[in-house]
């Protein structure tokens, strides 16, 4: 009886972290280049293990959470210095000393000229040197789909550059739709990509099917409790039998 009892535990703790999870996905609907978290569940015991040390109860866990990198969809804008990767690829950034990756392309210019995100993060180009886009020959900011910028006409130095990750798992989020990379892992600056001005990537979490998991989680997480309130009920009546022995 215990053992089925840590059973339906198990199974309503990690119905409890999915919960979580869609929760984080919901908030986040409406944020620039945010991707959604998927969990992976997975038995604490398999095999041999499962029929002989846990007597064929299936204690459940939340194996990972994983991100799903699929692309959101676009945004337009009319912004100049909103811009949006069509494709795979990533802006570098950097946040005091460290590295940070991300989609989210809602720029602006300090008062130097150095390109920002919207939390303050500096833009990197290539080898990794800050973006700096000189306006003092007028306002009129393009860039090309390939990164290229132009001022009123006249070409500037640099461009926009967007970064491969080869193994997206070793991307860690980092808050604001941003990530780190895990020791050991490099970014590449891409050769051919695509950028579209005065567009931002929306949140590719789908709203529908977030609350459509988060009423099979709910009702999976009831199911586990019930069944928790039944052997506790069965609990008390042994005890009471005991009693009277």
């Amino acid at each position: 009886m215990v053992s089925g009892k840590y059973s339906a535990l198990s199974g309503a703790v990690a119905r409890e972290q999915a919960m979580g999870n869609i929760a984080s996905n919901l908030a986040n609907v409406n944020t620039t280049g945010f991707k959604r978290d998927r969990p992976s569940f997975a038995s604490i015991l398999r095999g041999a293990n499962q029929t002989t040390a846990a007597r064929g109860i299936n204690y459940a866990r939340i194996r990972k959470i994983g991100t799903d990198f699929n692309q959101g969809g676009m945004q337009s804008t009319g912004r100049p210095l909103d811009v949006a990767i069509d494709g795979p690829g990533f802006l570098k950034v950097q946040k005091n000393n460290e590295i940070l990756y991300t989609r989210s392309g809602h720029l602006m210019l300090d008062e130097t000229g150095m390109v920002k995100t919207e939390d303050g993060y500096t833009v990197l180009g290539a080898g990794d040197a800050p973006m700096i886009i000189d306006t003092s020959t007028g306002s009129d900011i393009v860039i090309a789909e390939s990164g290229e910028i132009s001022v009123s006409g006249v070409e500037a130095d640099g461009k926009l550059q967007v970064f491969a990750i080869a193994d997206q798992s070793k991307l860690v989020k980092a808050g604001h739709s941003t990530y780190t990379l895990e020791p050991g892992t490099a970014a590449q600056p891409l050769e051919n990509y695509r950028v579209l001005q005065g567009n931002l990537e929306s949140s590719n979490v789908n709203m529908m099917e977030e609350m459509t998991a988060m009423i099979a989680v709910q009702r999976s997480f009831e199911a586990h409790n019930k069944v928790l309130e039944s052997y506790s009920k069965l609990g008390e009546r042994l005890d009471e039998l005991g009693s009277i022995g």
